[in-house]
């Protein structure tokens, strides 16, 4: 299937007939010779039977000589899983494929061979396992596909993300399964796009939950009942399909650890039947609420102690550990789930490798009120992602799994450059360097491109994250806004409610108030401005990939906007406040937060017109096998967080409940 997708692909770039092993020399001419005897069952050399098996996929490209006026290149891989990622890779690498979306790939128009260097290059992953988790318990842009096999074009939607897949050298993707799937009709869908990925090399995975009451996940029992009964009930309707294995949630909300020695004998027998009777790898993740700050008491903290055969069961099960947002696991500021920074899970994450199989699993997105649901296009994700592959591929980590949550307004360029930095290569002896808008830089060769990306990438960096201009661009959350104790920091924000700023503050806070988002927001907008503007004023008939450039253009200048909007929402919170400070007019700041909003629709408008997957299904209101009941950029749509803070601040209404558009109860698990 990779040598037919790699010779499609190339007879595109180069308007004529691309021939596998042709008789006569015709267009351009694609021999294949495969050697038995370096094919193998060449897998992870790892001798730590805890740990799962994947197929090397190394490669590597030589020039072996010139022969009657023809280039001979070489490709040597151990595995077929290899010859694919190698054929890919040589695309996209080295004669200027970008495979950047599902839906969107940039291929180079040649009329000769525009390879002109001779090429010694190796290709090695960084991590035996490497692939994405689609957070289908959100509605992104395959939710639907994935969990409803009557959706229109479901089948081959999906196909089409595991071609991306495949031609980004990833071989694993996992989903979230939802609780209200059609059980007597979904197994052969499941079928049908597992046996497709597998055919394209690329294992499968499946998350759902012990009993998480969270968003409808799926459950692996109910109620008070018989809960192994039920268990491996569920367990053999689901292995109907070939999974390769399963992630599991094993508390009830991602926020408490319940019943830890009841939970425990639960998570060894799911265990002891995923490894046994189905020969499929279970793993576990760790979330970075700390136990110190989960919600609630435990019934029982007692610990479980394992006999030693259930010790070495344990051990067989891996585990993910998680981070969120745009935050690497070693930085020292990362205000996120009451933490100061996500430091536990590094150190987690060492001690758990001593143990069993562990990958990594940061985001890419963080769908609700973070980023994409905004909008705003975070270019800082570029600078924690690389740092984090860079540290995991130091410590050896068996795995990367990427937890992505939409790919519009820009996104796909995180999870783009992800997997194409989940592998190293060597060109001539020399490896290659990475940085964080290196793939920016391989799209777009302009040099005043190229340094605008470079600019606003280090002035996003800057202020958006190191200064936390962050804490006022993120919309409230739901717990933001519950009356103590229950207001429960899960994303940044500022040290003290919108409603106190408007009502209680006193002086001195207002005026921090006045220097870490009115002004500073002020000073990012108009730095962000300047760039947008020269970038604008080039001329982009001879700019390179034009519709790719303008869709990035946006998302950065709504992000702009974003930092006025709130800079003005805040001027006018402080003029209410009555201290006697001297913020301007209340009037104005309103007035000017409601043009900027308006400026700000215009952009949306355009973005819509250019969404990949139809704007019904992205960004308007329909009935969804998720607790949401619209896309994921219904809240873009009409800008409803703007709107929403302007409300609030104009009427005073501070309530959760105010202009609320998620049903909480769905979401929290107490209404189906």
């Amino acid at each position: 299937m990779a040598i037919d997708d790699f010779q499609k692909l190339l007879s595109q770039a180069c308007y004529c007939d691309v021939k596998l092993n042709p008789e006569v020399g015709v267009g351009l001419e694609f021999f294949l010779k495969l050697d038995s005897t370096l094919l193998g069952e060449g897998s992870s050399e790892n001798t730590n039977s805890n740990i799962q098996s994947y197929p090397l996929t190394n490669y590597s490209w030589l020039e072996s000589k010139t022969k009657d006026g023809r280039r001979l290149l070489m490709l040597k891989s151990p595995t077929v899983e290899g010859i694919s990622c190698g054929l890919y890779g040589f695309l996209q690498e080295k004669i200027g494929f970008k495979f950047i979306h599902p839906r969107e790939t940039v291929i180079p128009v040649f009329t000769q061979w525009i390879q002109d260097k001779k090429i010694d290059w190796t290709a090695e992953p960084r991590f035996n396992k490497r692939g994405f988790h689609l957070h289908t318990m959100h509605p992104l842009e395959l939710t639907e596909q994935l969990l409803d096999e009557t959706y229109p074009n479901a089948l081959n939607d999906v196909k089409e993300y595991i071609d991306w897949l495949a031609r980004n050298g990833q071989n694993y993707f996992e989903f979230n399964l939802q609780e209200d799937v059609n059980r007597k009709e979904w197994i052969p869908h499941a079928k049908a796009f597992v046996e497709y990925a597998h055919q394209r090399g690329i294992k499968v995975g499946v998350d759902l939950s012990l009993h998480m009451i969270q968003q409808k996940a799926f459950q692996l029992y109910k109620g008070a009942g018989n809960k192994k009964k039920q268990i491996d009930k569920n367990m053999a309707w689901l292995n109907q399909v070939d999974w390769d294995q399963w992630s599991m949630e094993f508390s009830k909300t991602e926020f408490n650890s319940g019943n830890v020695k009841k939970k425990m004998e639960l998570q060894l027998h799911v265990t002891k039947q995923l490894t046994e009777k189905y020969g499929i790898k279970l793993m576990g993740r760790k979330h970075v609420v700390k136990p110190s700050e989960e919600l609630g008491k435990a019934k029982s903290h007692k610990v479980y102690e394992m006999t030693e055969e259930e010790k070495v069961l344990d051990a067989s099960r891996g585990i993910l550990m998680h981070t969120v947002m745009f935050y690497s696991s070693v930085e020292e500021k990362a205000p996120v789930y009451r933490n100061e920074n996500l430091r536990h899970i590094y150190e987690g994450l060492v001690e758990e490798q001593k143990v069993r199989e562990t990958w990594y699993y940061p985001e890419s997105a963080y769908w609700i009120t973070f980023d994409n649901s905004v909008p705003m296009t975070l270019l800082p994700y570029l600078n924690a992602r690389l740092e984090d592959i860079k540290v995991m591929d130091s410590l050896n980590v068996e795995g990367h799994l990427t937890f992505s949550s939409g790919w519009e307004w820009g996104y796909w360029l995180f999870d783009w450059s992800i997997a194409r930095w989940s592998w190293s290569h060597t060109n001539n002896g020399v490896e290659q360097e990475n940085f964080p808008t290196q793939y920016l830089h391989d799209l777009f060769p302009d040099k005043e491109v190229q340094q605008f990306f470079d600019d606003v990438t280090n002035l996003q960096q800057s202020f958006i994250k190191d200064q936390e201009l962050i804490r006022y661009l993120c919309p409230s959350s739901v717990t933001d806004e519950f009356p103590a104790p229950y207001n429960l920091e899960f994303q940044p924000r500022p040290s003290m409610s919108y409603k106190y700023i408007s009502k209680k503050a006193p002086i001195d806070f207002l005026y921090y108030v006045r220097d870490s988002g009115i002004r500073l927001g002020d000073k990012f907008y108009f730095a962000n401005k300047s760039q947008v503007d020269k970038m604008r004023a080039l001329d982009f008939s001879v700019v390179s990939h034009k519709n790719l450039l303008e869709e990035l253009l946006d998302g950065i200048e709504i992000t702009g906007l974003r930092a006025m909007h709130r800079a003005s929402t805040l001027e006018y919170l402080c003029s209410r406040n009555g201290k006697n400070v001297e913020f301007g007019r209340p009037d104005f700041s309103m007035a000017q937060a409601g043009y900027i909003r308006q400026n700000a629709q215009k952009i949306v408008d355009r973005r819509e017109q250019n969404y990949r997957y139809p704007v019904e299904s992205l960004a308007r209101k329909h009935k969804s096998h998720t607790a949401y009941e619209f896309g994921y950029l219904y809240p873009v749509s009409n800008l409803h967080f703007w709107k929403r803070e302007e409300m609030q601040a104009l009427k005073s209404k501070w309530s959760p409940f105010y202009m609320n558009i998620f049903d909480l109860r769905k979401i929290i698990g107490i209404k189906n």
